[in-house]
């Protein structure tokens, strides 16, 4: 069965071919879009930047809770936040917009609503923050007792009252419903972020279904401001409370992974939505066999998540070439979830302090899946700054997103895995396993003292532990943002061929449109 129809931004026509049974927009749409383009955020962008997925062969990293105490967390992801928050006015640049989807589009009087409402929360929430130790001051000093009680109740009612409009059903549909499942072993998936009311959630769920064909379900993560937001995604990060959004995700997820008739889950998070996915993934590595987790695939899209878990199914390593006597070549095997993608901005402040930050920051911290970064790009929306510039609905662009040859940022690739070795080592000898000197493993490889220096392999690439993760990265060389991710594959209702490829996170597989 064909994909879903795609329409055209602003036009309800739509043309057959009946040759192939693709619904196409039709040629005027090429100047419709056209004449928009200096105002897309398609343009803003130079080039793309791909980190090859952590390999981390001997289990040397992991996620920050286990490494950092939460206060030590806290402390680390605001200060880090603090800083970053001069990109604060990127999450909405560029701004203007003739796509009737997206979120800022401005003749839209519910997108009004929302934006009004947004800002006044803000304004709001800023003068809370601003004032809090002047209020805590008055309540503890000069009129003890109840009054920082009411102050905090009072201050809650407020934001909770102006936040009512946005709110909605807490599970939603694509509008119109599309009729029989073309995929009826499939289950898509779809958490929103920071800042995003029902009418935000309900654009995004109708956006994503037309664009890859398939029936999505929306889980509402309710906003109550900016600040309000920010505030539990601290929480969240750093002591993993589970809010009612991140119950439910992982109830549905749960319940389709454990569907025998479902062989697919595809569960997408945008922004916060990143980091109630990774809760949601952990929890369900604890309470489901490996092989039913196996039908998970992950995407997420200025993800704010500080860890991305996904143990490998085996620690066997291959063995080392001959006359190489500090080989630590990582195994074949895959992970547990055999696809995790991210795709962010370079300068949205959102990823800046979630995904690219534990990715190229927090070198010994578990973040698995491919990362793609679209350089010099900014802008926060869902729509707007992300599906409608990597994923056009027109499909008319050539040298869009998915056309760029990826900078493999094959540094980033190494230190990573060189950073989770080192911490290996380090385990080791403090534990007494292995003396204070080369380090010798169960399999009987060794890694000689000074193999890492300052997070850099000395080894020549091709022989050091490293080895298939420098592999994998060079194999990134030279390829397309549509060779490398899967999710594109998914357009327009096709589906993935299977490809050796993927193993390793580098796959150039083609597509097959969906049958019946």
């Amino acid at each position: 069965m064909p994909g879903r129809p795609r329409q055209d931004h602003g036009s309800s026509d739509l043309i057959n071919d009946h040759a192939t049974g693709i619904t196409r927009t039709p040629t005027f749409a090429k100047s419709t879009f056209a004449k928009s383009a200096s105002l897309s955020p398609r343009t803003m962008a130079n080039g793309v930047q791909f980190i090859p997925p952590q390999m981390d062969a001997h289990a040397g990293s992991t996620d920050k809770a286990l490494r950092d105490s939460p206060v030590v967390g806290l402390f680390r992801d605001v200060g880090v936040l603090v800083t970053m928050l001069r990109q604060l006015p990127s999450i909405v640049s560029p701004f203007q917009t003739t796509d009737k989807t997206a979120e800022l589009y401005p003749w839209s009087w519910l997108n009004m609503r929302d934006a009004i409402l947004q800002s006044l929360l803000m304004v709001i929430e800023a003068s809370m923050v601003l004032l809090a130790p002047v209020a805590l001051f008055v309540s503890m000093f000069l009129f003890p007792g109840g009054l920082l009680v009411a102050m905090i109740a009072l201050s809650y009612a407020v934001i909770y009252i102006i936040s009512l409009p946005m709110q909605g059903p807490r599970v939603v549909n694509e509008q119109p419903k599309m009729g029989p499942n073309p995929r009826p072993d499939e289950r898509w998936l779809f958490i929103n972020g920071c800042v995003t009311g029902h009418v935000g959630l309900q654009q995004s769920v109708n956006r994503l279904s037309k664009t890859f064909g398939r029936p999505v379900i929306g889980i509402h993560n309710q906003s109550f401001g900016l600040f309000a937001d920010l505030i539990e995604c601290l929480i969240q990060r750093c002591l993993s409370y589970n809010t009612q959004d991140t119950r439910m995700a992982y109830e549905y997820v749960k319940s389709y992974l454990s569907d025998p008739n479902v062989n697919k889950v595809v569960l997408i998070g945008h922004s916060q939505g990143g980091i109630i996915v990774s809760m949601v993934v952990d929890r369900l590595l604890a309470d489901l066999p490996i092989e039913t987790v196996s039908k998970l695939e992950i995407y997420t899209f200025g993800s704010a998540a500080s860890h991305f878990n996904n143990p490998r199914l085996t620690l066997q390593p291959k063995a080392s070439p001959e006359g190489n006597d500090v080989n630590f070549s990582n195994p074949t095997s895959e992970n547990v979830i055999p696809h995790i993608e991210h795709y962010c901005n370079e300068h949205d402040m959102v990823p800046s302090w979630g995904v690219m930050y534990s990715v190229q920051k927090l070198l010994d911290r578990r973040y698995s899946g491919k990362v793609f970064v679209r350089k010099g790009a900014s802008g926060h929306m869902f729509n707007q700054h992300y599906l409608d510039p990597m994923f056009p609905l027109d499909g008319l662009e050539t040298d869009g997103f998915q056309a760029q040859v990826v900078d493999v940022d094959e540094a980033t690739a190494k230190r990573r895995e060189s950073a989770a070795m080192a911490q290996k080592r380090k385990m080791r000898t403090d534990s007494g396993l292995s003396a204070d000197g080369d380090v010798e493993f169960g399999d009987g490889q060794i890694m000689p003292v000074g193999l890492i220096v300052n997070g850099e392999s000395k080894a020549d690439p091709c022989i050091s532990f490293v080895e298939s993760n420098v592999h994998s990265a060079a194999t990134a060389r030279g390829k397309t943002v549509k060779e490398l991710s899967r999710l594109w594959r998914y357009i327009d209702g096709k589906t993935p061929t299977p490809s050796a490829g993927d193993v390793n996170g580098i796959s150039g597989a083609a597509a097959t449109r969906a049958g019946p």
